[in-house]
Formats: C-alpha cells, sequence, structure tokens
C-alpha cells in the first residue's frame, strides 16, 4: 500500500489513518507545490492533486473518501450500520464544507499571500463565521466522548484532522469546552501523535 502527499497536506488524515490500521505502508511525501502534475502522478490523479493511495492496483484520491475506504476495508474505525455510516459522512463533509473554507481564508491572509495581499479584516471575517460551525460541534458533542458516542471512529478522525488547521492558525478554542476536551482525546491518540511527529518533521524540512 502506498500513499502519495505531502504530511502537512490533506494527505495528513491519511496518515493518520494508516498509522490507526497499524499495517505496513508506503509513504510518498509529494508535495502539492509543482510535484502533483508529473506524468507519473497525473496517471494516478487526473486531477494533479494529493492525497492519492494506491492499494496493490487499486487508485483513490480525495482524502475523505482513502479514509472511508481504509475504514470499510478493515473494519477499523468502522461501526456497523447504515444509520453509523450515514453520520461519518455528515459530519465528515460538514467539517469539509462548513469548517475547512473559513481556515483556508485565513490561512491564506496569515501565511501565503503577499505582504500586500493579507487582509486583517478578511482574517477577522472568517473567524467570526467559524464561530457558528463550532457552535454546532460543540452542542453536538455535549455529553458525549465522540461524535457517534463513546468510540472515536474514522468521522472524528476527519474532523478533527481539518481542526488540526485551526490550532496551527492559533484559533481561540476555549468558548468550546466540549470541543476542546474532544480534541483534547483524538489528538491524544498513539496514532496521532505519530502522524503529528512525521507531519513536524515533514514542516521543518521546508524551512
Amino acid at each position: 500500500m502506498k500513499l502519495y502527499g505531502a504530511a502537512y497536506s490533506r494527505a495528513g488524515r491519511c496518515i493518520w489513518m494508516l498509522e490507526e490500521i497499524g499495517q505496513p505502508y508506503d509513504h510518498v511525501g509529494t508535495s502539492p507545490r509543482g510535484e502533483t502534475r508529473t506524468p507519473q502522478m497525473l496517471k494516478l490523479n487526473p486531477n494533479g492533486h494529493v492525497p492519492v493511495l494506491d492499494d496493490n492496483g487499486y487508485v483513490i484520491w480525495e482524502s475523505l473518501a482513502i479514509n472511508q475506504y481504509l475504514a470499510e476495508k478493515t473494519g477499523i474505525l468502522w461501526p456497523a450500520g447504515a444509520q453509523a455510516h450515514g453520520q461519518i459522512a455528515q459530519w465528515s463533509l460538514w467539517a469539509m464544507t462548513e469548517v475547512e473554507p473559513h481556515l483556508v481564508t485565513m490561512l491564506m491572509h496569515m501565511m501565503f499571500l503577499p505582504e500586500a495581499q493579507r487582509s486583517p479584516a478578511a482574517i477577522e471575517q472568517a473567524k467570526a463565521a467559524l464561530g457558528k460551525p463550532m457552535q454546532v460541534l460543540d452542542q453536538h458533542l455535549a455529553g458525549r466522548a465522540y461524535l457517534l458516542g463513546t468510540d472515536f471512529n474514522v468521522g472524528d478522525l476527519n474532523v478533527c484532522s481539518v481542526l488540526g488547521l485551526a490550532a496551527m492558525l492559533h484559533y481561540d478554542f476555549s468558548p468550546f469546552a466540549s470541543v476542546g476536551g474532544w480534541l483534547g482525546r483524538c489528538n491524544g491518540r498513539p496514532a496521532a501523535q505519530r502522524f503529528q511527529k512525521i507531519a513536524q518533521e515533514a514542516m521543518a524540512k521546508m524551512g
């Protein structure tokens, strides 16, 4: 099994999932900056993006799809029942549509855009907009250890991985106590710790 994609990209959540599974895998740290449009990579994913998983000739891309495939294939972090599967899809897609766009706005204006193009107002607007989905998540997690109740699953992994960007941007989670506690439980898992070490090493190599 081979995963393509730098650990600091969306491939990170797939690395975390592979660490949870505990089976051997090869990681090719393909950078999203110019390395995804080589003939080899375009053959794997014609969109020219990472992550891409090659499982003995079966190729799948998109991080959430990869994680669902791995969970369903192995049964790890994959509870039984259509309703549980629906909830996992619901929260995973929610994180990508309701949370990540605001985080990307913050990231661009705090780190990646040229200084002259950065807008403090855009950052503050994104932070304010992020409050609504955080309140939704906080209310859902009140009285629950994890999204579906007592057990960690791939949906928790996916949502937590999206919010990892918020933590990197020093977003203040203190108004959302249930979210904060849940993040601590998710990020405290041994597989999460191993993934974070891999990501930190990749970031260090970037300089």
